[in-house]
Protein backbone atom coordinates (compact mmCIF):
# COMPACT_ATOMS: atom_id res chain seq x y z
CA UNK A 1 0.00 0.00 0.00
CA UNK A 2 0.96 3.21 -0.83
CA UNK A 3 0.52 6.01 1.35
CA UNK A 4 1.27 9.57 1.32
CA UNK A 5 0.41 12.35 4.11
CA UNK A 6 1.19 16.01 4.16
CA UNK A 7 3.88 16.39 6.80
CA UNK A 8 5.47 19.97 6.71
CA UNK A 9 3.33 21.66 8.83
CA UNK A 10 4.33 19.31 11.37
CA UNK A 11 7.82 18.22 10.64
CA UNK A 12 6.41 14.74 10.49
CA UNK A 13 4.90 14.51 14.25
CA UNK A 14 2.51 12.83 14.12
CA UNK A 15 -22.47 10.31 13.69
CA UNK A 16 -24.23 9.10 14.67
CA UNK A 17 -26.92 11.59 15.79
CA UNK A 18 -28.44 11.23 19.08
CA UNK A 19 -31.50 13.68 20.46
CA UNK A 20 -31.32 14.70 23.78
CA UNK A 21 -33.24 17.33 25.43
CA UNK A 22 -34.01 19.17 22.59
CA UNK A 23 -31.79 21.69 20.78
CA UNK A 24 -28.74 21.54 23.39
CA UNK A 25 -25.05 20.09 22.78
CA UNK A 26 -22.26 17.57 24.22
CA UNK A 27 -21.37 17.52 28.01
CA UNK A 28 -22.87 15.00 29.05
CA UNK A 29 -25.99 12.10 29.97
CA UNK A 30 -24.33 12.68 33.88
CA UNK A 31 -24.57 16.58 33.94
CA UNK A 32 -28.19 16.28 35.78
CA UNK A 33 -26.34 15.31 38.95
CA UNK A 34 -23.94 17.85 38.92
CA UNK A 35 -25.57 20.78 40.88
CA UNK A 36 -25.28 24.04 38.91
CA UNK A 37 -23.70 22.25 35.60
CA UNK A 38 -25.73 23.45 32.47
CA UNK A 39 -26.55 20.75 30.35
CA UNK A 40 -25.83 19.91 26.64
CA UNK A 41 -26.38 17.26 25.04
CA UNK A 42 -25.04 13.70 24.33
CA UNK A 43 -24.01 14.19 20.80
CA UNK A 44 -23.92 17.21 18.84
CA UNK A 45 -25.58 17.78 15.21
CA UNK A 46 -23.49 15.86 12.56
CA UNK A 47 -21.60 17.53 9.99
CA UNK A 48 -21.97 18.00 6.55
CA UNK A 49 -18.74 17.03 4.31
CA UNK A 50 -18.30 19.32 1.47
CA UNK A 51 -19.67 17.78 -2.09
CA UNK A 52 -15.68 18.03 -3.12
CA UNK A 53 -12.48 19.29 -1.99
CA UNK A 54 -10.90 18.65 1.77
CA UNK A 55 -11.62 20.16 4.91
CA UNK A 56 -9.77 22.24 5.83
CA UNK A 57 -7.88 22.23 9.43
CA UNK A 58 -6.26 25.60 10.49
CA UNK A 59 -3.97 24.81 13.65
CA UNK A 60 -3.20 28.22 15.21
CA UNK A 61 0.07 28.18 16.59
CA UNK A 62 2.15 30.78 18.71
CA UNK A 63 5.48 30.76 20.55
CA UNK A 64 4.81 28.10 23.41
CA UNK A 65 2.41 26.16 21.68
CA UNK A 66 2.10 22.60 23.07
CA UNK A 67 3.63 19.70 20.63
CA UNK A 68 0.56 17.16 21.56
CA UNK A 69 -1.92 19.33 21.38
CA UNK A 70 -0.80 19.93 18.16
CA UNK A 71 0.45 16.41 17.11
CA UNK A 72 -2.41 14.67 18.44
CA UNK A 73 -5.30 16.44 16.82
CA UNK A 74 -3.28 16.58 13.86
CA UNK A 75 -2.69 13.27 13.41
CA UNK A 76 -6.64 12.07 13.52
CA UNK A 77 -7.37 14.36 10.81
CA UNK A 78 -4.36 13.45 9.19
CA UNK A 79 -5.05 9.84 9.45
CA UNK A 80 -8.83 9.89 8.37
CA UNK A 81 -8.99 7.59 5.72
CA UNK A 82 -11.95 7.29 3.04
CA UNK A 83 -12.67 4.67 -0.33
CA UNK A 84 -13.18 6.68 -3.51
CA UNK A 85 -16.44 6.28 -2.77
CA UNK A 86 -17.13 7.45 0.44
CA UNK A 87 -16.70 4.38 2.49
CA UNK A 88 -14.88 3.90 5.64
CA UNK A 89 -10.97 2.91 4.45
CA UNK A 90 -9.92 -0.68 5.61
CA UNK A 91 -6.55 -2.82 5.03
CA UNK A 92 -8.59 -4.48 1.89
CA UNK A 93 -8.89 -1.66 -0.10
CA UNK A 94 -5.75 -1.01 -0.87
CA UNK A 95 -4.58 2.16 -2.49
CA UNK A 96 -8.09 3.45 -2.78
CA UNK A 97 -7.51 5.80 -0.56
CA UNK A 98 -9.00 9.65 -0.43
CA UNK A 99 -7.84 11.75 2.76
CA UNK A 100 -10.96 13.93 3.50
CA UNK A 101 -8.82 16.35 6.01
CA UNK A 102 -6.33 19.34 4.93
CA UNK A 103 -4.34 20.21 7.87
CA UNK A 104 -2.06 23.33 8.42
CA UNK A 105 -0.46 25.75 10.92
CA UNK A 106 -0.95 29.59 10.50
CA UNK A 107 0.97 32.10 12.57
CA UNK A 108 1.89 35.92 12.91
CA UNK A 109 3.88 35.22 10.28
CA UNK A 110 6.41 32.49 8.34
CA UNK A 111 8.68 33.24 11.81
CA UNK A 112 9.63 29.67 13.04
CA UNK A 113 7.33 29.08 16.29
CA UNK A 114 9.34 27.48 19.47
CA UNK A 115 6.95 25.24 20.31
CA UNK A 116 8.59 24.16 23.90
CA UNK A 117 12.03 23.37 22.29
CA UNK A 118 10.50 21.99 18.37
CA UNK A 119 10.73 24.46 16.14
CA UNK A 120 7.98 24.51 14.02
CA UNK A 121 7.89 26.52 10.25
CA UNK A 122 3.75 27.99 9.63
CA UNK A 123 2.32 27.22 6.63
CA UNK A 124 0.44 30.32 6.36
CA UNK A 125 0.26 33.74 8.20
CA UNK A 126 -3.13 35.16 9.26
CA UNK A 127 -3.44 37.12 5.83
CA UNK A 128 -2.49 34.04 3.59
CA UNK A 129 -4.32 31.10 5.02
CA UNK A 130 -6.79 29.40 3.44
CA UNK A 131 -10.75 29.67 4.76
CA UNK A 132 -11.12 26.80 6.82
CA UNK A 133 -14.14 24.41 8.39
CA UNK A 134 -12.07 23.47 11.57
CA UNK A 135 -10.30 25.62 13.66
CA UNK A 136 -7.94 23.70 16.68
CA UNK A 137 -6.28 26.50 19.35
CA UNK A 138 -3.40 24.41 21.20
CA UNK A 139 -2.04 25.40 24.32
CA UNK A 140 0.45 28.66 23.66
CA UNK A 141 1.78 32.10 24.72
CA UNK A 142 0.85 34.08 22.26
CA UNK A 143 -1.87 37.16 21.93
CA UNK A 144 -2.04 39.52 18.81
CA UNK A 145 -4.18 41.53 16.52
CA UNK A 146 -4.10 39.50 14.03
CA UNK A 147 -4.61 36.53 15.56
CA UNK A 148 -7.87 37.71 17.56
CA UNK A 149 -9.02 39.96 13.86
CA UNK A 150 -8.37 36.15 11.89
CA UNK A 151 -10.39 34.01 14.88
CA UNK A 152 -13.11 36.28 15.41
CA UNK A 153 -13.69 36.23 11.64
CA UNK A 154 -12.88 32.66 10.47
CA UNK A 155 -14.81 30.93 13.83
CA UNK A 156 -17.82 32.94 12.96
CA UNK A 157 -17.98 30.89 9.64
CA UNK A 158 -15.89 27.76 10.73
CA UNK A 159 -18.02 24.63 11.22
CA UNK A 160 -16.06 24.29 14.29
CA UNK A 161 -13.44 26.07 16.61
CA UNK A 162 -11.82 23.86 19.48
CA UNK A 163 -9.29 24.28 22.04
CA UNK A 164 -7.04 21.73 23.76
CA UNK A 165 -5.65 22.10 27.28
CA UNK A 166 -5.38 26.00 28.28
CA UNK A 167 -5.93 27.06 24.13
CA UNK A 168 -9.05 27.17 26.11
CA UNK A 169 -7.94 30.83 27.65
CA UNK A 170 -7.29 32.45 23.86
CA UNK A 171 -11.03 31.48 23.10
CA UNK A 172 -12.45 33.02 26.53
CA UNK A 173 -10.38 35.91 26.38
CA UNK A 174 -11.71 36.45 22.97
CA UNK A 175 -15.64 36.35 23.66
CA UNK A 176 -16.28 33.03 22.55
CA UNK A 177 -16.83 30.92 25.72
CA UNK A 178 -18.92 33.36 27.35
CA UNK A 179 -22.27 31.17 28.65
CA UNK A 180 -20.81 27.96 27.92
CA UNK A 181 -19.32 25.22 29.79
CA UNK A 182 -16.18 24.66 28.82
CA UNK A 183 -13.41 22.05 30.11
CA UNK A 184 -9.46 22.49 30.35
CA UNK A 185 -6.41 21.03 31.26
CA UNK A 186 -7.74 20.35 35.67
CA UNK A 187 -4.41 21.88 37.03
CA UNK A 188 -5.26 25.68 35.24
CA UNK A 189 -8.97 25.18 35.53
CA UNK A 190 -9.23 27.07 38.93
CA UNK A 191 -7.49 30.26 37.78
CA UNK A 192 -9.12 30.50 34.45
CA UNK A 193 -12.32 30.31 36.20
CA UNK A 194 -11.20 32.88 38.38
CA UNK A 195 -9.80 35.14 35.16
CA UNK A 196 -13.04 34.29 33.14
CA UNK A 197 -16.14 34.36 35.16
CA UNK A 198 -18.27 34.45 31.83
CA UNK A 199 -17.06 31.19 31.27
CA UNK A 200 -18.45 27.88 32.61
CA UNK A 201 -15.16 25.52 33.29
CA UNK A 202 -16.50 21.80 34.31
CA UNK A 203 -14.30 18.95 35.08
CA UNK A 204 -14.85 15.50 34.85
CA UNK A 205 -14.75 15.25 31.20
CA UNK A 206 -12.27 14.78 28.35
CA UNK A 207 -14.23 17.48 26.35
CA UNK A 208 -17.57 19.66 25.94
CA UNK A 209 -18.81 20.30 22.66
CA UNK A 210 -21.47 23.38 21.65
CA UNK A 211 -21.86 22.49 18.49
CA UNK A 212 -19.90 25.13 16.29
CA UNK A 213 -17.33 26.12 19.62
CA UNK A 214 -15.70 22.98 21.54
CA UNK A 215 -12.89 22.36 24.38
CA UNK A 216 -10.79 19.42 25.34
CA UNK A 217 -9.56 19.03 28.42
CA UNK A 218 -5.05 18.40 28.95
CA UNK A 219 -3.09 17.19 26.47
CA UNK A 220 -4.35 13.78 25.20
CA UNK A 221 -7.87 14.88 25.47
CA UNK A 222 -7.25 16.52 21.99
CA UNK A 223 -6.91 13.07 20.56
CA UNK A 224 -10.96 12.45 22.21
CA UNK A 225 -12.45 15.68 20.85
CA UNK A 226 -10.57 15.30 17.40
CA UNK A 227 -12.34 11.74 16.59
CA UNK A 228 -15.33 12.95 18.18
CA UNK A 229 -15.37 15.35 15.02
CA UNK A 230 -14.51 13.10 12.59
CA UNK A 231 -17.55 11.10 13.82
CA UNK A 232 -19.82 14.54 13.46
CA UNK A 233 -18.56 14.87 9.67
CA UNK A 234 -18.27 11.05 8.61
CA UNK A 235 -19.81 8.32 11.14
CA UNK A 236 -18.87 6.08 14.22
CA UNK A 237 -16.92 3.48 11.88
CA UNK A 238 -14.69 6.20 10.33
CA UNK A 239 -13.52 7.88 13.70
CA UNK A 240 -13.45 4.08 14.87
CA UNK A 241 -10.96 2.82 11.55
CA UNK A 242 -9.15 5.90 12.32
CA UNK A 243 -8.59 5.34 16.44
CA UNK A 244 -7.46 1.75 15.08
CA UNK A 245 -4.85 2.91 12.68
CA UNK A 246 -3.73 5.34 15.46
CA UNK A 247 -3.38 2.27 17.23
CA UNK A 248 -5.17 4.23 19.79
CA UNK A 249 -7.12 2.16 22.25
CA UNK A 250 -9.07 5.03 24.18
CA UNK A 251 -12.64 4.75 24.27
CA UNK A 252 -13.23 8.08 25.72
CA UNK A 253 -13.88 9.83 22.34
CA UNK A 254 -17.35 8.49 22.15
CA UNK A 255 -18.87 9.03 25.96
CA UNK A 256 -16.01 11.72 27.43
CA UNK A 257 -17.21 11.19 31.33
CA UNK A 258 -14.65 9.74 32.88
CA UNK A 259 -16.21 11.06 36.50
CA UNK A 260 -18.64 13.30 38.03
CA UNK A 261 -19.41 16.53 36.08
CA UNK A 262 -18.39 19.41 38.37
CA UNK A 263 -18.42 23.11 37.80
CA UNK A 264 -14.93 24.44 39.21
CA UNK A 265 -14.32 26.95 41.24
CA UNK A 266 -12.35 29.97 41.03
CA UNK A 267 -9.35 30.37 42.65
CA UNK A 268 -8.50 32.59 45.75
Amino acid sequence: MTRTIKTKNLLCLPVAVVAMLGCAFWVSRTARAADHVPTATAQASALKPPATGQINVAFVISDGANVIDIAGAREVFGDSMLTSKGKPWHEDAGDDMVMPFNTYTVSDSLKPVNAAGLTIVPDYSFATAPKPQIIVIPAQGGRSDSQKTWLLENSATADVTMSVCTGASMLAKYGLLDGLTATTHHLYAANMQKQYPAVHFISGTRFVDHGKIATAGGLTSGIDLALHIVERYYGREVAQSTADFLEYGGELWKSPEFGQLKPVGAAK
